[in-house]
């Protein structure tokens, strides 16, 4: 057999799994436990400052586009457009974030990140950063570096939406 060939057997590890160390295997089950650990942490620790993850995603997210529609929120803050709605009006009612019509098309309601918002950020940050040192630590930085292209070729080939 050649080596592509063994990679290619290597690299199917198909369901249903006939060991512990194939299902360890699936960068699909892996990514899950990931993202259902961060966030159970995140929101542990957002709840303590009355925040959850729905919320610092969408933070995150207008920190990063500086303004984005409920429809691009709810694409990148991972959550359906009704959740997305409601945690919005939340931010709004804190002041934390504030809606406004769309300089490029007049029907368009796009929601933007007010001071007040962009200093809670600011403040809950070192929380955030501490966190995610912890996912990391430990982890070459040559390794990360490959681990976050690899991730990101796989969003970019599963994406819907591009954002």
């Amino acid at each position: 057999m050649t080596e592509k060939g063994r990679l290619k057997t290597k690299r199917r590890n198909s369901f249903p799994f006939k060991s512990r160390e194939s299902l360890r295997r699936y960068v699909p089950h892996l990514i899950t436990r990931l993202a259902h650990r961060w966030g159970a942490d995140q929101n542990a620790a957002l709840s303590e400052l009355g925040w959850n993850g729905t919320m610092m995603r969408i933070m995150s997210s207008l920190s990063a586009h500086k303004e984005l529609t409920i429809n691009e929120l709810s694409v990148l803050a991972v959550t359906e457009q009704s959740t997305t709605s409601r945690s919005i009006e939340l931010l709004v009612t804190a002041g934390l974030v504030k809606r406004e019509i769309s300089d490029s098309d007049q029907r368009v309601r796009t929601v933007v990140l007010t001071k007040l918002g962009k200093a809670k950020l600011k403040e809950i940050s070192p929380l955030i950063n501490r966190l995610h040192a912890k996912l990391v630590e430990d982890i070459d930085e040559e390794e990360l570096e490959t681990c976050i292209r690899v991730l990101q070729k796989m969003t970019d080939k599963i994406c819907i939406n591009k954002i």
